[in-house]
């Protein structure tokens, strides 16, 4: 008795993820995003574009100064990881191997490595 109830609730578990992802993949897609008119963009009014450079100005000194771009990287990295683990141990052996490889290669032949690969 058990058994067949608890086969029920897996079969109605079933038939309610595969509804579930029927209604992601066949759902009605988001609204595409509508282009802002120029007259919109405060940085296009008279006097706009000094102010505008001197915001980004203010924004690049404040991320390279207080640390916000390394806390930034910081949760890149780990979004990256959380996203896709194996991925992102690939990427980071690769790039320790890369390394490797090239700080014993300056040492034995004594030449800098070259930066670009040309295909």
């Amino acid at each position: 008795m058990q058994a067949e109830f608890m086969q029920r609730r897996v079969a109605q578990g079933l038939v309610a993820a595969l509804f579930a992802s029927l209604l992601v993949v066949a759902g009605p897609a988001a609204p595409k995003a509508q282009a802002i008119p120029g007259w919109v963009n405060p940085c296009n009014l008279p006097g706009g574009k000094t102010v505008c450079d001197k915001v980004e100005d203010g924004a690049m000194w404040l991320a390279e100064n207080t640390g916000a771009l390394s806390v930034a990287e910081n949760v890149s990295e780990v979004v990256d990881f959380a996203t896709d683990p194996l991925g992102y141990m690939e990427q980071r052996l690769r790039s320790g191997t890369k390394s490797m490889f090239g700080a014993f290669g300056e040492k034995l032949t004594g030449k800098k490595p070259k930066k670009g690969k040309k295909e």
